[in-house]
This record gives structure tokens, C-alpha cells and sequence, in this order.
């Protein structure tokens, strides 16, 4: 019963991830066939900026989704319908903060990044052509994890499946077809997670689902609880990205569009690795904060166990994939000569972070499905705000090039040692 309850869960929860990557790899894949290097450099430059609006959405739907388990889960249902509600508000309120910030500021910041002549106009293009859809990003991002946790994690997967199929018609249609370019490419990634979004929308409007109006209304006590879980989950989906950001600058200062291109090319295909533990670790999440509000602490660990065991064994067969498939990888870019040498070089590098992504990002989403945020935090931030960035301003000072490409790996290999720490320092859970 255990295990079919877990698959239940994680295997919709993969599906739903592993497909939300693809949105970013088609649009690479297209991009790279019609628009070539440049275009891929300034969709790589934008897309850390354009994934704050996945991480408003996730922090607030991961914080409104553990509240109200936990809650379900220790007999409060009153409770984790207000937590549901209030979540729903938040969302309404960010989403229009967020679409009105990157539209207006698009140009300031991609030129902030140092990108200049086409790459720069390609890169506000596409920045500002997604930020008429964050509404659907921050939507379906935050309503996918409350769903999840209601018990309909396949009715999530369905619509995700629907909006990537959507996703790759409207890129072929509008790049290729149309010859779009990066704006088609961002038209398409709008028209695919507005197909995602509405299901969702649509749910809680479903007389059965449908919330008291009351629930709608920002209660301060929750509020403050969705923050203090939320901002681990945030942090988890933003992070990366100014990491992303971060590793681009240095590449494009020590070799230039060659450099980011590669790295383009690569942070690409790795996301799709990173979204499968990221759809497993958190497709345990409503077991994991469910058993926790219950007191069921057994359930709790061998859920943990489990999903630490598939989470690492998946980072090891991504690594091993990813060398092996190194050459098909750059031949389905179109990437040219130089970022193809340099891709083959560098892949093998970024292989070996895989396993230990695999141990840290389980980690850090563990223990925020059990109640334990400030553990998360240390994980989360520690990498994004402290690790990575000096890392990035040290290794290539002492090794040029080279140590661009070190800094993730060394990283990870400090965040296993950390995460070993906090899991075993304090053992149960909170509630």
C-alpha cells in the first residue's frame, strides 16, 4: 500500500516536471536551428531573470501546499482551506507585481548583464514577450503543488502534458514557420503554460473544490506561515538561476558568446536531469508534510529513504548519459565548431555535479515538507548567496576558463557535506 500510495504521487509528479524542462530545451532547439549562437546566448541570459515568476509561484504553492497537508493531516481542515485561499490571493497579487517589473526594467537588466549588440536585443525581446504571460507562469506554478496535495496529482499531470504539446506545435509554428525567432519562441512558451494554467484555475471552480469566499481573504497568521515555508521552495527555484546568471557573466568575461553558448547548450539538457529529482523529491512532499501533521514518523523516514535512494541513482545515470551522448547533444543544437569543442570538453565536469544535485536538492526539500525551513534555508541559500558566488569570483581568478566550469561541482561537494550535517544533527520531525 505504501509503495503504489508513493507512485501515486511521483510518477505524475516526474511527468509534470520533466515536461515543464522541455519548454526551455524547444525553445533552445529552435532557437539554435534558425537564430544561431547569438540567440541562444540572450535566451540563456533571460531566462534566469524570466524564472523569477516560476519562483513566486512554486514558493507560494510549495508554502500553501505543506501548511495545508500538514493541517489535513492533524484533522484542522478549516484550517488548510483558509491556508488554500489565502495562497490563491497571494498568487493574484504577485503575479501582477511581477508582470509589471519585468516588462518595465527588461532593458536595464539584460544590459546590466553586460550583453551587448544583437545578443541585447534579442535578450529584452524575449525577456519582455514572457512577461505578458507571468500571470500563467505564476499560476500554474503556484496551483500545481496545492492540487498535487488535494489527491489529483494525475489531473496535474494532464495538464502539463497538454500545455508542452502546445508548447512544441506553437515553437515550430512561430520560429520555424513564421521565423519568429527568440519572440516566437517566448509566444509559444506563454501559449503552452496558459493551456497548464487554466485547468488549474478551473479546478476551484468545480462546485465540489470551490473555496468559501472567505478563505480568499489574506489572513496575516498564514500569510506569514506560506512565507516562512515558501521561501525555501522560492529559493530553490530562483536560486539556480542566478546561479545560471552568474556562471554566464563569468563565462562571457573569461571566453566570451563562445563560452556562453556552451554553457547554453548545457544548462539546457541538465535541467531536464535536475526536473526529474526535482518532480520526485517534490511529488514526496504531500506524504512527507501529510504523515508529519498525522505523527505517522515511520512513514516520514521511509519516504525520505526511498526518495534519497531514486534522487542520487538518478543523478548517476544522468551523468553517465550525458558524457556518453555529449557529441549528439551538440549536433542537435546546431552549435558551431568552437562551442562544439568546448561543449565536449567541459560536459564531463557538469556530469559529476548531477549525483550530488541528486543528494542536495533532496535534502533541502525534505526537510521543508517536514516543517523544518530553517534547515532548507541553510541548504538553499548557502549555495545560491554564498557558495556559488564566491566560488565564481575565486576559482576563475586562479584557473581562467576552467574555473568557471569548477564552481558547481565544488559547490555540491561542500552541500553534501552540509546537508549530511543538518539531516543528521536533529533527528525527527516538527511540527
Amino acid at each position: 500500500m505504501f509503495y503504489k500510495n508513493y507512485l501515486k504521487y511521483i510518477i505524475p509528479s516526474v511527468i509534470s516536471f520533466t515536461l515543464t524542462g522541455i519548454y526551455s530545451i524547444v525553445d533552445g532547439y529552435f532557437i539554435g536551428q534558425t537564430v544561431g549562437d547569438l540567440g541562444l546566448a540572450a535566451v540563456n541570459l533571460a531566462w534566469p531573470v524570466a524564472s523569477v515568476t516560476y519562483a513566486a509561484g512554486a514558493g507560494l504553492g510549495m508554502g500553501g501546499s505543506v501548511i495545508s497537508s500538514i493541517r489535513r493531516g492533524e484533522g484542522r481542515f478549516a484550517e488548510s482551506n483558509n491556508t488554500i485561499g489565502t495562497a490563491f490571493s497571494m498568487i493574484i497579487i504577485t503575479a501582477v507585481a511581477v508582470t509589471a517589473f519585468i516588462f518595465s526594467f527588461a532593458d536595464i537588466i539584460i544590459t546590466a548583464m553586460g550583453a551587448e549588440g544583437l545578443t541585447r536585443e534579442y535578450g529584452i525581446l524575449y525577456l519582455r514577450t514572457l512577461a505578458m504571460g507571468a500571470a500563467f507562469q505564476i499560476g500554474g506554478c503556484g496551483l500545481m503543488p496545492i492540487i498535487r496535495s488535494l489527491g489529483k496529482p494525475v489531473g496535474v499531470m494532464i495538464s502539463i502534458i497538454a500545455g508542452c504539446i502546445v508548447n512544441i506545435v506553437m515553437d515550430w509554428y512561430l520560429v520555424m514557420h513564421l521565423s519568429m525567432g527568440v519572440r516566437g519562441a517566448a509566444l509559444a512558451t506563454i501559449s503552452g503554460e496558459a493551456v497548464s494554467a487554466v485547468p488549474f484555475v478551473i479546478f476551484f471552480l468545480i462546485k465540489k473544490n470551490r473555496l468559501p469566499v472567505s478563505c480568499l481573504k489574506l489572513k496575516a497568521g498564514i500569510v506569514r506561515k506560506i512565507l516562512k515555508i515558501g521561501i525555501s521552495p522560492f529559493g530553490l527555484t530562483i536560486l539556480p538561476s542566478i546561479s545560471i546568471l552568474l556562471i554566464n557573466l563569468q563565462a562571457l568575461r573569461m571566453g566570451g558568446d563562445t563560452a556562453v553558448a556552451a554553457y547554453a547548450v548545457i544548462s539546457y539538457v541538465l535541467s531536464i536531469i535536475q526536473l526529474i529529482i526535482q518532480g520526485i523529491s517534490e511529488g514526496a512532499q504531500p506524504i512527507l508534510s501529510f504523515n508529519t501533521g498525522k505523527g505517522e514518523r515511520p512513514v516520514v523516514l521511509k519516504t525520505a529513504a526511498l526518495t534519497f535512494a531514486i534522487n542520487i541513482a538518478v543523478g548517476l545515470t544522468g551523468a553517465v548519459c550525458l558524457i556518453y551522448f555529449s557529441g549528439t547533444i551538440a549536433f542537435l543544437y546546431n552549435t558551431g565548431p568552437e562551442t562544439t569543442m568546448l561543449l565536449l570538453e567541459i560536459m564531463p565536469v557538469f556530469a559529476a555535479v548531477m549525483p550530488l544535485y541528486g543528494f542536495s536538492r533532496t535534502t533541502a526539500d525534505f526537510l521543508y515538507a517536514v516543517n523544518r525551513p530553517f534547515g532548507a534555508s541553510v541548504i538553499v541559500y548557502s549555495e545560491g548567496l554564498i557558495l556559488m558566488p564566491a566560488l565564481l569570483i575565486i576559482l576563475p581568478e586562479l584557473f581562467g576558463l576552467s574555473g568557471v566550469w569548477a564552481a558547481p561541482l565544488t559547490t555540491q561537494s561542500i552541500l553534501l557535506v552540509l546537508g549530511l550535517f543538518l539531516l543528521f544533527k536533529r533527528s525527527g520531525t516538527k511540527k
